[in-house]
C-alpha cells in the first residue's frame, strides 16, 4: 500500500517522477527536482534517473527467456550474454574511503562476506573516488573456480579455508561525479573496463560475450549446460540501467525443452523416506520431505534430496496419508534400512519405504552433494513434478539408474528450437500451485516397521509429543534449495505496465 501511495503521488507530480525515485530512493529530492522543472535554466535532464551515493538502488532484474529466438527479437540492435553466477547479488557504494554494501533486497550485507573488499577496491579502481557497482560475490578456490551456492555463510567458509570471497563486477552505475545509468550498457561496460584493474581471486570482471549470430548463441548455451553452470543473463547492448525493471532475460536449463518437446530439466522418480518439521507458521507438522532411492547391492535406501511439500491443504493431507514413525532426529532410532548422514536425520521416517509413495522430483540439474548417500548425487532446486501413483519402489529410480541419469544429463544439449517450460515470472524454489499434484490419494498400507514403531513409542515418553515452533526453528536443518529464490516478484509499480 505504501508503494502504491508513493507511486500515485509522484505520478500526479510528473510522469517520470516514480522512475527517478526508484533510482535515488530520496522522496524529498524528487519532489524538489520536479518543482524546479520549467523554471528558467532548469531542463528535463534534472529529472533524469540517477542514484544517490550511499543509498541503495533497486536492482535491474531479468525475466525468463521463452526460447532461443526471443533475444534476437527483443534486442534487434544486438546483445550480450553473461554467465549467471550462483552467488549473492551485491551493490557496492564507495565515497572516498567510506563503503556501503547492499543486498538484492536493499539490506546491508553481512560484514564477514564483504569487509575485506575495502582493501582491494581502491587498488582495483585507482582513479575511482566515488563508485556504485553492481556485482555478484562468490567463494572461489585457489584456481578461481566458484564454489557451490551457500558456502558464503560464516559456518560454511570454515570448510573452505583456502578459498576467498571474490567480487564479480558486471555493471557500473556511477563513476566519480558521472551518472552512468542513462548510458547504454556498451558504454557502461567500456567505462568499467577502462577504469578497473582486476585482482585475481578478489575482484574480477563478469564473463560477458557479444552475440553476433544464432550459431554462436546456441554454442554458448550448449557449453553452459554441458558445464553444469546455472545459466545465462542476456542484456541489450544499448539498454540503459532501469531500477526494478525486468528488461534483461535469464536463460536456464530447466526453462528449456529439447527438439522433441521434452523438458531439459533433470528428474528422477524417488521414494519418500522421511519428513521434517516446518518452521514459523508451518511449525508443528511435516512440511519438508526426504527423498531417496534403493541400492540393490547393499539392499539399503540412500538419500538424494529434500523437497518442500506444497501448500497448506496439501501438507494437511500428507500428515494423514503418509505412514511415518517419529524419531525426533535421534541417531539411535534410525532404521537399519536407511543409509543417511547424521546431519540429515529427519524428525520422521517411513514405516516401510517399500510402501511409500513415489514422487517425480525435477530440478535445474543433477548435482554433487557429498552429504547425500546416493553416490553424492543430488538435485539442484528440487520440486515435485507429479505423484507417480502407477509406480512403486520396484519401478522407481534405483541407485544404478540414478547414476545413469546423472551421466546422461551431461549430454542433454539438443538446443535447436528450444522453448521454455516456465512463465516469465517463474521462480526457483517450492511449488505452491493451487492445483497441487498431491491432491490424489496417497494412502498406503504398511507391511513392516512394527519393531521400529514399538521402539519409537517407548522413546516418545521422553520427548515432547509436539515440537514447538521455536524448537523447530533451531533444530530444523533447512537446505539451500528450500531457501533460495532467484528473481522474485517484480519491484516495478503495479499500476503501470511497461512496454518491452
Amino acid at each position: 500500500m505504501l508503494v502504491q501511495s508513493i507511486f500515485c503521488s509522484l505520478e500526479a507530480i510528473h510522469p517520470s517522477a516514480y522512475e527517478a525515485f526508484q533510482a535515488s530512493r530520496d522522496l524529498k529530492d524528487i519532489v524538489k527536482r520536479c518543482s524546479n522543472l520549467g523554471k528558467k535554466g532548469i531542463s528535463q535532464k534534472e529529472l533524469a534517473v540517477k542514484a544517490n551515493l550511499m543509498t541503495p538502488v533497486l536492482p535491474m532484474l531479468a525475466m525468463a527467456c521463452k526460447d532461443l529466438n526471443e533475444p534476437f527479437k527483443r534486442y534487434p540492435k544486438g546483445f550480450y550474454v553473461e554467465i549467471k553466477y550462483d552467488g549473492e547479488r551485491v551493490q557496492i557504494h564507495k565515497r572516498d574511503r567510506e563503503f556501503s554494501y547492499f543486498s538484492r533486497s536493499l539490506k546491508p550485507v553481512m560484514p564477514h562476506k564483504v569487509a575485506h573488499f575495502k582493501d582491494y577496491i581502491p587498488k582495483a579502481f585507482p582513479f575511482g573516488n566515488d563508485l556504485i557497482l553492481d556485482c555478484e560475490i562468490l567463494l572461489v578456490d585457489n584456481d578461481g573456480k566458484p564454489l557451490p551456492f551457500g558456502t558464503l555463510g560464516a559456518h560454511k567458509k570454515t570448510a573452505f579455508k583456502d578459498a576467498t570471497v571474490c567480487l564479480f563486477v558486471f555493471d557500473c552505475l556511477q563513476f566519480n561525479d558521472e551518472n552512468l545509468m542513462q548510458k547504454p550498457l556498451i558504454e557502461r561496460r567500456k567505462i568499467l573496463e577502462e577504469n578497473m584493474k582486476p585482482i585475481k581471486n578478489h575482484i574480477i570482471f563478469s564473463e560477458l560475450k557479444e552475440i553476433d549470430s544464432r550459431k554462436k548463441f546456441q554454442a554458448i548455451v550448449k557449453s553452459v549446460i554441458d558445464q553444469g553452470l546455472e545459466g545465462l543473463v542476456i542484456k541489450s547492448k544499448d539498454g540503459v540501467y532501469e531500477p526494478g525493471k525486468r528488461h534483461w532475460l535469464k536463460l536456464k536449463k530447466d526453462y528449456l525443452k529439447d527438439a522433441r518437446g521434452k523438458g531439459m530439466a533433470d528428474s528422477a522418480d524417488l521414494v519418500v523416506l522421511g519428513g521434517y518439521y516446518g518452521t514459523g507458521r508451518k511449525g508443528g507438522f511435516m512440511s519438508v520431505f526426504l527423498m531417496g532411492c534403493y541400492n540393490p547391492r547393499t539392499e539399503k535406501w540412500c538419500t538424494v534430496t529434500k523437497v518442500p511439500g506444497g501448500d497448506d491443504d496439501t501438507l494437511k493431507s500428507l500428515q494423514k496419508s503418509l505412514k511415518m514413525i517419529k524419531i525426533s532426529k535421534d541417531p539411535s532410532l534410525v532404521p537399519d534400512w536407511l543409509n543417511i548422514n547424521k546431519a540429515l536425520i529427519p524428525d520422521f521416517v517411513s514405516e516401510d519405504p517399500k510402501e511409500s509413495p513415489v514422487w517425480e522430483i525435477s530440478g535445474a540439474e543433477f548435482s554433487k552433494a557429498e552429504i547425500h548417500t546416493a553416490g553424492g548425487i543430488s538435485i539442484r532446486f528440487p520440486r515435485v513434478s507429479r505423484v507417480r501413483t502407477e509406480k512403486d519402489w520396484k519401478t522407481a529410480t534405483n541407485l544404478n539408474e540414478l547414476k545413469d541419469l546423472f551421466e546422461a544429463s551431461k549430454e542433454k544439449s539438443e538446443l535447436i528450437g528450444l522453448r521454455t517450460g516456465a512463465s516469465s515470472d517463474d521462480d526457483d524454489g517450492e511449488d505452491g500451485s493451487k492445483d497441487n499434484i498431491y491432491k490424489s490419494s496417497l494412502s498406503g498400507s504398511s507391511s513392516s516397521g512394527e519393531s521400529l514403531k514399538k521402539k519409537a513409542t517407548e522413546h516418545e515418553k521422553t520427548v515432547t509429543k509436539k515440537m514447538k515452533p521455536s524448537q523447530d526453528s533451531s533444530k530444523s536443518a533447512k537446505s539451500k534449495h528450500d531457501i533460495k529464490k532467484e528473481e522474485s516478484e517484480d519491484i516495478s509499480p503495479p499500476p503501470k505496465k511497461e512496454k518491452n
